[in-house]
């Protein structure tokens, strides 16, 4: 019954939704992703670590935008604090990351 509670309270948690959907065995990454995983020595399953735990930046997402959504999840990994850009595509069933920023550095690669 405890584990049935849990469920249910995660249901009505907007961050736990998002996550959930971010959760997709087929990621992809964009170009920028792709160089930052090598900049910082990150592996993909690394950076998507983020999301286990992580908590939604309702402020940096852009969760109005169509047909895909924006949102920003923040996490610890590798003691590096990580804000992660996914782009959500409802109708496409589709997720990819745009790319991160650890916030103790500047942007990198951003061509």
């Amino acid at each position: 019954m405890k584990k049935t509670f849990y469920a249910y309270i995660d249901y009505f948690s907007l961050d736990k939704r998002v996550i959930y959907h971010l959760e997709n065995d087929s990621t992809t990454f964009s170009t920028k992703a792709e160089c930052q995983l090598v900049y910082y020595s990150l592996s993909k399953d690394d950076l998507l670590e983020v999301l286990e735990g992580g908590e939604v930046n309702f402020e940096k997402s852009q969760t109005e935008k169509r047909p895909c959504q924006y949102y920003v999840v923040e996490n610890m990994i590798n003691e590096m604090e990580l804000s992660v850009t996914f782009e959500f595509c409802d109708k496409a069933n589709t997720v990819k990351v745009m790319g991160f920023t650890d916030k103790t550095e500047k942007e990198v690669c951003d061509f």
